[in-house]
């Protein structure tokens, strides 16, 4: 048949999409990627006014293996399996093996159009941005069943499937399962329509049926999206019940494996933006934001809080998130994590005060007790009060057993003492004696709300004395 006119030098040039291939298995050349155009516009070119149906399946690609990504990504071994990754925003390149298989008979010419762009269109590759190569006599089982000048290679029973390798240069996009997207388009003629093929772009349909696409055709690379780790720690895990400062240090780690994460923001649930000082009781940090994390690296720093008081064994719980974006451009990518501060106690021992009022010869004496919490943090329980000459106080009773008598009293026990407080009482005790001078001690017991006991062995003692001067007047 008569050679057709040329109308491929007119497509614009598609930049950053054209690549030429590495060794075809078998150590023969590999196909090249001979022309940046989509096969709607490439069947338009040659004064076709139809739209391309693609209904028939008659050559397609079926497999690509031996993936090895150059550049955009990487390929490492995951308990002895090649994984290979892409970074999502940017472009891969990679080199493969494509097995391009035969359903039906003899076909001639046959073009293989890839979308380099993702495919924004859902069309496969008959729009958008788009390279082609042929069967051209370079893949690992060629077959040329048309004369010489032909070129474009044809596809039969006998050399089916063929296998191409090919480098290609296309978007990082995945499918919902992560896979890189690779549509593609094939195109072929039948025979009898078959025409002389002396350059890549005669490779398209010889009607709109003899086609077919696969928009959702994908690959195993799988792009990438990074994500990271936090490990917050309390590196002051206990503060005096008095309250007091304590510092904690945060941990950022970058678990991707291609993709670079900067720090956005670094906040804690209670105090606030911990990169910053002077609000919400932090008094020092070195964090910051804006901090680029590489790969499988960690940006640690600590900052340092001023907490107030509480009571011992209660917690202090708060959790740091700090959020990033990835150089695909990936954002909001956040991660939380908390640690426990706990009181310990303070002990503070309560002090016991008396004194004692008496008129001449008078053998009733009034004693004032007060019995003070020392403690601005724990609550007091005091238990007793007793007397070397005068034994219990909390109760009258009669001379005996040792003890002189308590004509009266308001004392009484257990009482609660609140942190900084006091509890007051007296009695009136009766003198045995009308001279000279009387000397008794009050004691106490006592336990605060952590446990601690006081009482007249511990030091400072809970206990105090008063002297009465007992004179005869007439």
């Amino acid at each position: 048949m008569a050679h057709r006119t040329k109308f491929w030098h007119l497509l614009p040039i598609v930049l950053g999409v054209l690549a030429v291939g590495g060794l075809l298995v078998g150590a023969q050349p590999a196909a090249a990627l001979s022309a940046n155009v989509c096969m709607q516009t490439n069947y338009t070119n040659h004064g076709n006014t139809q739209k391309l149906q693609c209904t028939a399946n008659d050559v397609r690609v079926a497999e690509v293996t031996n993936i090895d990504v150059i550049s955009g990504g990487e390929c490492h071994l995951e308990d002895g399996v090649k994984v290979c990754t892409c970074n999502q925003g940017g472009n891969v390149t990679f080199s493969a093996d494509y097995k391009v298989e035969l359903t039906a008979q003899t076909r001639y010419d046959i073009g293989i159009y890839f979308a380099s762009d993702g495919d924004g269109n859902g069309d496969g590759a008959l729009t958008g941005a788009c390279v082609l190569t042929t069967l051209d006599g370079n893949s690992s089982n060629p077959v040329q069943l048309d004369a010489s000048p032909d070129v474009c290679g044809d596809i039969d029973a006998a050399h089916n499937p063929q296998l191409l390798n090919l480098t290609l240069t296309v978007a990082c996009q995945g499918d919902a399962e992560g896979k890189l997207k690779l549509p593609n388009c094939t195109s072929w003629r039948q025979p009898g329509s078959n025409e002389v093929c002396d350059e890549a772009t005669d490779a398209f349909p010889g009607s709109p049926s003899k086609c077919n696409c696969q928009p959702g055709f994908t690959i195993d690379i799988f792009v990438e999206t990074a994500t990271i780790e936090v490990t917050k720690t309390a590196l002051t895990p206990t503060v005096p019940e008095t309250g007091g400062s304590v510092t904690y240090s945060v941990a950022v780690k970058n678990l991707a494996e291609q993709a670079t994460v900067t720090l956005d923001s670094l906040t804690d649930d209670l105090y606030g933006d911990i990169t910053t000082t002077g609000h919400d009781g932090i008094t020092a940090t070195d964090c910051a934001v804006g901090v680029p994390i590489a790969a499988q690296a960690t940006y640690t720093c600590m900052f340092t809080v001023e907490v107030g008081p509480g009571d011992a064994g209660e917690t202090i719980t708060d959790t740091v998130t700090a959020c990033g974006t990835d150089n695909f451009g990936h954002s909001n990518l956040c991660d939380d994590d908390d640690a426990t501060v706990t009181y310990s106690d303070v002990p503070e021992a309560p002090s016991l005060t008396k004194t004692a009022t008496a008129t001449a010869c008078t053998v009733d004496a009034t004693y004032a007790v007060v019995v003070t919490n020392n403690s601005a943090q724990d609550t007091l329980t005091l238990n007793s009060l007793s007397d070397d000459k005068f034994g219990n106080i909390t109760a009258a009773h009669a001379a005996g057993g040792g003890f002189e008598q308590v004509v009266s009293t308001d004392c009484s026990v257990p009482q609660t003492i609140a942190s900084s407080g006091n509890y007051s009482c007296s009695f009136v005790g009766r003198i045995s004696t009308c001279s000279g001078t009387h000397t008794n001690t009050v004691t106490g017991s006592a336990t605060d709300d952590d446990g601690a006991t006081y009482d007249g062995t511990t030091d400072p003692p809970l206990k105090d004395d008063a002297t009465v001067s007992v004179q005869v007047s007439f």
